[in-house]
């Protein structure tokens, strides 16, 4: 199969319905082990054709590339793996264009297989397998391997491309010492973001945080405070939980879900923080109730959320 009929396979209008913890995934092959990556992240599965290199740019990138009226930077995840490529002529590679975090970057596979549909739940967070400083979020348990999912918002961190935007100058610090008192949840698959949020919130006065690495962790977590206290109680425990989408076992908008269906966290505000900003997921978070939505990477956009979240009552 090649590159382009794998992708178009796929109708990529479809718009699952919120709260199904399903997700379409692309697979690709980096050497001779399969990889995968969210469909809705996937602009594009294109031939490589011209690269400008770059000077003094990292090891992983190979350089620009030009896609129509857009000029990328082309990453080898063979080169930032540290595994060999099957393919020698860079023109029998295959380039994915991904759209995450408001900005475009293109990466160098060797291959590409086809697109699954997944339940989240067949998948495994990356840290219970050790990969705590490895660029991969999940794990896919597919019917014969493992297939690991990319970190790529993590790649493109690291390498420096689009910047941390750790920027808190517009981030209002007016009763941050009152702060201090409102517990804040917040769940995100990638350690790296997971360590932004969390020093993001702490820089604004938010001390009272509890980070997880998935939906369902944080999930657990909240249904032993339902089952041992009263609503009013629960709320005191909780005053904003911060989710990702894309996560192992359980995403944000199953999470988001499940919460708005409890009677007890039902009130509770729930701002979805995610890489993936389109107008579709857009939709499907204010399908399953979620209070406000922010993309990555604006930490500073993410605090002053939750601020006026909490702050209105909403």
């Amino acid at each position: 199969m090649t590159s382009s009929s794998a992708f178009a396979s796929v109708d990529s209008s479809i718009l699952l319905e919120a709260g199904t913890n399903e997700a379409e995934i692309l697979v690709f092959r980096v050497g001779n082990q399969r990889f995968g990556v969210n469909v809705a992240k996937v602009r594009e599965v294109l031939p490589i054709e011209a690269v400008t290199p770059i000077p003094n740019s990292h090891p992983a990138v190979d350089g620009l590339v030009t896609i129509r009226e857009l000029v990328v930077p082309l990453v080898n995840l063979s080169t930032y793996f540290h595994k060999p490529s099957n393919e020698d002529d860079i023109t029998e590679c295959s380039l994915l264009l991904l759209e995450f975090n408001r900005q475009h970057v293109a990466f160098r596979v060797d291959t590409v297989d086809r697109i699954f549909r997944v339940s989240w739940k067949d998948t495994l967070p990356a840290i219970d397998l050790g990969g705590e400083t490895s660029p991969i979020t999940s794990i896919w348990r597919a019917s014969s391997e493992l297939v690991p999912l990319v970190d790529f918002e993590a790649i493109t961190t690291i390498i420096g491309i689009g910047g941390k935007n750790t920027c808190f100058g517009s981030v209002s610090r007016k009763d941050s010492d009152l702060r201090e008192q409102y517990p804040i949840l917040f769940a995100d698959d990638s350690t790296l973001i997971n360590e932004m949020v969390k020093d993001s919130l702490n820089n604004a006065g938010f001390t009272n945080t509890k980070g997880f690495g998935d939906g369902d962790e944080l999930w657990r977590y909240v249904d032993s405070l339902t089952r041992s206290l009263t609503p009013e109680e629960v709320k005191q425990q909780i005053a904003c939980i911060v989710t990702d989408i894309e996560m192992p076992r359980m995403d944000g908008l199953s999470l988001t879900k499940i919460i708005r269906n409890n009677s007890s966290t039902a009130d509770i505000p729930v701002v979805v923080y995610s890489s993936l900003a389109s107008e579709d997921n857009k939709k499907k978070g204010e399908q399953v109730g979620a209070t406000a939505q922010v993309p990555k990477p604006h930490y500073d956009e993410l605090v002053n959320t939750v601020v006026e979240v909490i702050e209105s009552g909403s």
